[in-house]
């Protein structure tokens, strides 16, 4: 999908190799564990060149791939996100295990614990470190269905900005219909605060009974069965890459954290 360029920043090179994020190999660089040529490098901005140059992480050897995978997972509920345990509760380290992926492929963001849906696996620190910034920002579906109907009121509420969460207003939302009881809704979200979705709801005196994601921009998760991943083909990626290149047209920022 891309070739190595002359240069890259040592962070910039950890992140695409697939040791995580941005911030997370930062972490790797400043504990010692990082080495070029055999000397440890705390320098975040450390230029590496990938055809000449030997970068170790605990000594051992890490090299850029010549091309990465993308997947779609479709996330069971009552999973939390993350590949290490969490008390009694199920993680996602058993579903890599069960589909053999590398280790370098990862989770990108975070489903809360109850909702099911699209999460998004890949070992492209870029593509990762792209999905998770604050300025890149790109419509997310879910299904949702509520305890009690929404009323018109409170769905003007939801997507025309008059809520606030974090003593800010969240940016403005889609919902449409999808029941004949206005209990059942889509809901489109350019955001991804702390269980943001639920907060909203909770704001308009509702609960969120069940909530599934079925798309992230152009990529939608479609029948893929719960606990299945499926390897993305190279129009989806570069569909997806597109996406987020237009996204950065819009100034406004936020947080992707869990929905």
């Amino acid at each position: 999908m891309t070739s190595a360029p002359d240069h890259l920043r040592l962070n910039r090179y950890l992140a695409r190799s697939g040791l995580g994020s941005r911030r997370g190999v930062e972490a790797l660089i400043a504990t010692g564990r990082v080495r070029l040529n055999g000397e440890i490098v705390t320098d975040l901005g450390r230029r590496v060149d990938p055809l000449s140059d030997l970068v170790t992480v605990d000594h051992k050897t890490i090299t850029l791939p010549s091309s990465w995978s993308v997947y779609a997972f479709h996330k069971p509920a009552g999973v939390v996100s993350s590949l290490r345990a969490q008390g009694q509760a199920r993680c996602l380290a058993e579903f890599r295990q069960r589909e053999d992926l590398p280790a370098a492929v990862v989770p990108v963001g975070r489903l809360d614990a109850p909702t099911t849906g699209l999460l998004i696996w890949t070992d492209d620190g870029n593509l990762a470190e792209a999905l998770l910034l604050p300025r890149h920002r790109i419509w997310k579906r879910y299904l949702m269905t509520l305890d009690r109907p929404l009323s018109p009121e409170a769905e003007s509420l939801l997507t025309d900005g008059r809520i606030e969460l974090d003593d800010r207003p969240c940016l403005p939302a889609r919902l449409e219909s999808a029941g004949p009881d206005r209990r059942t809704w889509r809901f489109w979200l350019r955001e991804g605060r702390n269980r943001q979705i639920r907060r909203m709801i909770l704001a308009v005196d509702r609960r969120v009974v069940s909530l599934h994601r079925e798309a992230v921009g152009p990529l939608e998760l479609g029948d893929l069965p719960s606990g299945r991943f499926r390897e993305l083909a190279a129009g989806e990626v570069e569909a997806l890459r597109s996406t987020l290149a237009a996204s950065l047209e819009d100034p406004q920022l936020d947080d992707d954290l869990e929905v």
